[in-house]
Order: structure tokens, then sequence, then C-alpha cells
């Protein structure tokens, strides 16, 4: 089988770039690197998560990017809702999440509907601070009672 030629090379020399020429030169600002995209399933997901006062990086294979909320976007979100203005719907907010922190530093479980029941599932504290593993449960539907369907006296009798 006949092969192709080789296409010719053709080669630039660099310019050369002196130590003086380097300094008088401008440094161009670099572009920030692209984010992840969600469906690119190649790259391992490297998902930070974000408190009020640290951030915690998770490289986890199996982690899914998701999108996240900030304090800052639950205020909005609160204000809007409640037609109240962002200054006093923030320290209301800010108080909530502590005294949610402290309740959960306690051992306490929160029961908060319609969120859902939060209890700790796993704990332990090292240098950096505590670990604490939550649980959720979020309820569906209420299931009916034993006696749901069935009224406590007859229509007759209630007078």
């Amino acid at each position: 089988m006949p092969t192709k030629p080789a296409a010719a090379k053709t080669s630039k020399a660099a310019p050369k770039i002196t130590a003086k020429a380097a300094a008088a030169k401008p440094a161009t600002a670099r572009k920030p690197a692209a984010k992840p995209k969600i469906a690119a399933a190649a790259a391992k997901p490297q998902v930070k998560e974000q408190s009020m006062n640290e951030v915690v990086e998770i490289t986890d294979p199996n982690a899914k990017i998701v999108a996240q909320m900030k304090v800052k976007d639950l205020i909005e979100r609160v204000a809007a809702a409640s037609d109240h203005n962002k200054k006093d719907v923030r320290a209301i907010v800010e108080a909530t999440l502590a005294e949610l922190g402290k309740a959960l530093e306690a051992g306490e479980t929160l029961i908060l509907p319609p969120f859902g029941r939060v209890r700790i599932a796993n704990q332990k504290s090292d240098a950096a601070g505590q670990l604490m593993t939550l649980k959720l449960r979020r309820g569906g539907e209420k299931k009916p009672g034993k006696n749901a369907g069935e009224a406590l006296a007859e229509a007759s009798e209630a007078s």
C-alpha cells in the first residue's frame, strides 16, 4: 500500500526573551479555569461545601455535583416569601441557624416540619472541629390511621 509523503515541517524559531525584556513585558492575566460540567462523568467530581466559617472539600468519585444554597440565597428567598426587608430577615435567619447548630452540638434531634426530622447518625471530633453525619427524614403523605374513615359519632347523635 503506498504511503503518503510526510508533510514538510516548517519550524519557526521562538523569539528569545532576555531577562530584561521579560521584566519589562507586562504579565497577561490568565483566564480562570472553566467550571466542570455536570455531564462530564470521566472527571472525578470535587464538591465543595461551605458553612458560615469554613469550606470543606469532598473528593468522592461517587459524589454528584448539585446546586448549592448559601446563607445569602436563603435570606433572599425568605425575604421574598415573607415580604420583609433583607436586613430584618438576615438577623432572624442567622439567629435561627446559630440555634440549630447549638442544638445539633448538644445532640438534639431536630423535628422541623415541613423540613423534616434531622438526627445525628455519626459524630467525631478532630483538630479541625466536629464532623457530623446527619440523617434527614422527610415525610411524605400521612398514612391514615386504623379508624381514619370512620366517624366518631353518628350524624343523628350530633346535636
